[in-house]
């Protein structure tokens, strides 16, 4: 048995007929109910407005393809390096013996100081990224309940409007209201 017509509480009687002040409708009492949410459906908006800068940040991180074959380069040089360094280390008490080492001597060291400093400037570089990561990866984690939400209140408006007889073409009959 229908308590209430669908139908007419959400699209209104129709013209020719009056509305009776006591029946009940459908319309103001789920707004009502929605109405309590529409704070956060403002906040929700402002979540999709941050679609853009994220993909525009996520074409930013193509520069890791490049410094990525860029540290195979280094990999490479730093091998070569360690072959001198190893050799500057055998060299060490002849430049005592012999003065022109001496000079060789010095250029190796600077050379590989300023490897290594240059190689501290790129990894300190990089930190502002792996912070970003970081924090995106707790964002990331923030949202996770959307999808959950989303999967729920989808399901929900599924079996409503699958079961409604004002949604499915105006049929009448007590299996087609879902129960409250």
């Amino acid at each position: 048995m229908i308590l209430f017509d669908i139908k007419a509480d959400l699209y209104g009687p129709p013209s020719n007929e009056r509305e009776d002040s006591n029946a009940f409708q459908a319309r103001p009492a789920v707004s009502a109910v929605f109405d309590q949410i529409e704070p956060l459906q403002a906040q929700l908006a402002r979540i999709a407005s941050f679609r853009e800068p994220m993909q525009r940040l996520g074409k930013l991180a193509n520069v890791f393809a490049e410094l990525r074959k860029f540290a195979m380069q280094v990999s490479d040089l730093a091998r070569v390096l360690e072959s001198m360094h190893n050799f500057q280390e055998r060299l060490r008490p002849v430049p005592n013996q012999f003065a022109p080492l001496e000079a060789l001597d010095e250029k190796l060291k600077r050379l590989c100081a300023s490897f290594a400093e240059h190689l501290s400037e790129l990894a300190d570089a990089l930190g502002p990224a792996v912070t970003l990561q970081d924090q995106l990866s707790h964002l990331a984690g923030a949202f996770e309940p959307a999808k959950v939400l989303r999967e729920e209140f989808l399901g929900l408006a599924q079996s409503f409007a699958s079961t409604s007889p004002a949604m499915s073409g105006g049929r009448n009959g007590s299996s087609g209201v879902p129960p409250c």
